[in-house]
């Protein structure tokens, strides 16, 4: 359980694990409750935005068509910049994320959605498959279960934090927001 502090803003994160990339904040609902009363829900305005990391652009051309369902995909290795660890973006609005590189043959997390032609440019996209809750602050003492749920792709988070109007006493060194796991 992590305690906060009467009014004290904070922030829920949902970890995807590089799994879920491009999903739209209306795709999460945030919100919390009191223990002794569930059905008691206050909604967290504005859901879950993905995080988005501050990164140089890389990018590859693929030398050969990839077909809708493939996991890999052929590029010109002597101007491809991506590395493994990157999520690409293959078409507008599909995200990979590459799981392993090898001579001109990049690997992908999941099957292409789309073919993507011979000649095409496939982007690193900034996207980090996190997603983070607009701020919470909760004004009254107490323990609350705050919930993030993405029920089109299967999540759901829970967290059970507790409200006091006494100082918080930070024990870890940081205690600035939660972070869940969903897969």
């Amino acid at each position: 359980m992590i305690t906060r502090k009467v009014g004290e803003a904070f922030k829920v994160v949902v970890s995807t694990k590089k799994t879920l990339f491009g999903a739209q904040s209306g795709d999460f609902s945030a919100y919390y409750a009191p223990v002794d009363n569930l059905q008691q829900k206050t909604v967290v305005a504005g859901g879950a935005t993905e995080a988005e990391l501050a990164t140089a652009s890389r990018s590859a051309t693929l030398t050969a068509n990839a077909a809708i369902n493939a996991t890999t995909l052929t590029v010109d290795s002597s101007t491809n910049t991506l590395l493994e660890g990157d999520t690409i973006e293959y078409s507008t609005g599909k995200y990979a994320y590459i799981k392993k590189i090898d001579g001109a043959t990049i690997y992908i997390n999941k099957k292409l959605l789309v073919a993507v032609p011979s000649g095409a440019t496939i982007n690193q996209s900034v996207k980090l498959g996190e997603y983070t809750t607009q701020d919470i602050s909760i004004a009254d003492p107490g323990e609350y279960i705050v919930s993030v749920e993405g029920s089109k792709y299967s999540i759901l988070v829970e967290q059970r934090i507790k409200i006091v109007e006494e100082d918080v006493v930070v024990v870890d060194g940081n205690n600035d927001e939660v972070v869940a796991v969903g897969y």
